[in-house]
């Protein structure tokens, strides 16, 4: 009996002693917890900035091509406001400015070429035009101010369009490009030129609608914000949410661009035949043709998902006989996230425009050289 007593004596000691290791883990559990919710709440984290202010930017135009309603930007000042400016690059209520010349590009009026001109004439989406960086911060406007420096008379011809893919760009280049007598053409790649266009013709009214391109992936943008229960009025239960939402979009953004370059994709068909295409209409009048791909702006390492299609791309390019010019070797190890306009939006900001104008103007030198 003496024995048995003493067995459960020792049970009821190991288990008193496991109870309480439990109920100091189950103790500094919380603590941490605590401590990581006011630190959160101190920091004021996480954070879930708002997207930019959203006005009318484009116009349609009485111009018939294959690629549906003909769009171009709206004349006048195109005014994003955001909600905060965390590098301090923005200007009065956080705000960029985008000044639209009649023709419906970005920057001053189109005029006639003056003699002794050298014109460069870009084409490309919303990362030509330069969404959400100033006028005089374009690539286009780089690449010129530093071909300046030689003493030449130097003009950029932004024909940038949010939107376009590279069908679009061709036509652009067709419709007004040619007639601007430029002495190269530069055209911004990005990985979205191989998608459809943007607006369609809507069968019913005839009107132009705009593609639910965000139904298939986040266009800019952070994940929005946590559903309104009691379990997210946590800081660290909001920051947990934010951070599963933004793998899912990143998976969901990486699946989408590399199913549009798969082999079967009419998407990168067309936007290979318009690349020939331009080069090759370039090649036709003397004028040589730039091609400068944008990465996305997403693991700038070994670990970039789309490498092959960069060289794929431009394979395509330096067989039709332009010259390619890849952002991602330069852009390489750098943090993404300091390279966007704002955590809302993922255009490239003044930095990746800087850089890229620094090597279309080294390219633009080297084909001077040569002629």
């Amino acid at each position: 009996m003496t024995e048995r007593t003493e067995e459960i004596k020792k049970v009821s000691v190991k288990i008193g002693l496991l109870l309480r290791r439990l109920l100091l883990v189950i103790a500094a559990s919380l603590a941490a917890l605590i401590f990581a919710e006011a630190a959160l709440r101190i920091a004021g984290q996480p954070r879930f900035p708002k997207a930019h202010s959203d006005p009318v930017r484009f116009v349609f135009v009485n111009r018939q091509t294959e690629q549906g309603p003909f769009y171009v930007n709206k004349p006048g000042r195109i005014t994003f406001q955001y909600d905060g400016n965390p590098r301090g690059y923005f200007a009065e209520l956080n705000q960029v400015h985008h000044d639209v010349n009649p023709s419906g590009f970005r920057g001053p009026a189109f005029t006639p070429k003056p003699k002794g001109t050298f014109r460069m004439v870009f084409l490309g989406d919303s990362f030509t035009f330069g969404e959400g960086v100033h006028n005089q911060d374009t690539y286009p406007e780089a690449a010129a101010r530093l071909l300046r420096k030689d003493g030449r008379r130097v003009e950029a011809c932004n024909l940038g369009v949010g939107g376009y893919n590279t069908s679009q760009e061709a036509d652009v280049l067709r419709i007004f490009g040619f007639d601007l007598q430029p002495d190269v053409v530069v055209l911004g790649y990005t990985l979205n030129d191989a998608e459809p266009p943007l607006f369609q013709v809507d069968p019913a009214s005839g009107k132009p609608v705009r593609r639910d391109r965000e139904a298939l992936v986040k266009a800019e943008g952070s994940p929005g914000r946590p559903p309104a229960s009691f379990l997210y009025r946590f800081r660290l239960a909001q920051a947990i949410w934010r951070s599963y939402q933004q793998r899912c979009f990143s998976k969901q953004a990486v699946d989408y661009y590399l199913s549009l370059y798969a082999p079967p994709s009419r998407g990168r068909i067309e936007s290979e035949r318009a690349l020939r295409q331009i080069i090759s209409e370039c090649r036709d009048r003397k004028v040589p043709c730039i091609v400068v791909m944008f990465p996305m702006l997403y693991k700038l390492s070994h670990d970039y998902p789309f490498t092959a299609i960069h060289q794929q791309v431009g394979e395509v390019v330096r067989q039709a006989g332009g010259r390619f010019i890849d952002l991602l070797p330069v852009l390489k190890g750098m943090d993404a996230g300091k390279l966007m306009v704002h955590p809302t939006d993922q255009h490239p900001n003044e930095k990746v425009h800087a850089i890229a104008g620094r090597l279309v103007a080294e390219e633009v030198s080297r084909i001077s050289a040569h002629q």
